[in-house]
């Protein structure tokens, strides 16, 4: 599974995401829906749906499986660092 790649830093999936592609992955490891996702970050549902495919593509994110593990990963190692970078 590629999962293993994104236990090398939290700076590796920050240069792999973008800012907005970053913000729709914190929301979604926080447990928020599609649709106040899209609504927190004025986009459509549309546009969050192209986000959430970027961020498949970018990660390799091939089962709902894995998207489970690159969100418990992503939960148990993101720190406020990985937020304020975002904000830059």
């Amino acid at each position: 599974m590629t999962i293993v790649r994104f236990r090398e830093t939290r700076k590796s999936i920050i240069e792999i995401l973008s800012n907005r592609e970053m913000e729709v992955l914190l929301r979604l490891a926080k447990g928020e829906s599609r649709k106040s996702i899209s609504e927190q970050l004025g986009i459509s549902v549309l546009t969050y749906d192209e986000h959430r495919k970027n961020i498949k593509q970018k990660l390799r994110l091939k089962t709902q499986a894995d998207w489970a593990s690159a969100i418990v990963l992503f939960r148990n190692t993101r720190s406020i660092s990985i937020e304020k970078e975002i904000d830059k």
